[in-house]
């Protein structure tokens, strides 16, 4: 029975519950791994930490700084001035926010790699069309 999750207290006839969509933070930190095992010494790579949920003081001390929402989560700098941004979903269909959809937009038409996932697999697909993990790398 995959996908189901059975009850510790009900009957043994229970057909189970759906298991919960994995978190965005299970994609990004499995993905982070791989990369950071696996990354071409060309390139680096960051996550810039703008989307957690923050105290007010802490909200308005970083907009002062310059943080702007919609950012995409990872961003890959490499030779030649490549730079490749890389925005990761939650597999329940969460969409781009507003914010979100205006950064990508901007960055598409300056010319930047943008790709916008639930996968891992589509994710690392990217990352090696780009070179920016080895080949031989897989989900």
């Amino acid at each position: 029975m995959t996908g189901r999750q059975l009850h510790l207290f009900k009957s043994r006839r229970q057909r189970g519950e759906a298991l919960p969509t994995p978190k965005e933070l299970e994609l990004h930190t499995r993905l982070v791994k791989l990369v950071r095992t696996w990354i071409n010494r060309d390139w680096l790579m960051t996550h810039f930490a703008s989307g957690e949920k923050r105290d007010l003081l802490t909200a308005v001390r970083l907009k002062r700084m310059g943080v702007t929402r919609g950012f995409p989560d990872l961003v890959f700098f490499g030779p030649n001035r490549t730079t490749v941004f890389l925005e990761l979903k939650r597999a329940d269909g969460s969409e781009l926010t507003h914010e979100q959809e205006a950064v990508r937009d901007r960055l598409q038409a300056c010319g930047f790699s943008y790709t916008c996932t639930d996968n891992l697999r589509d994710a690392l697909a990217v990352l090696k069309h780009y070179g920016i993990v080895r080949a031989e790398v897989s989900a």
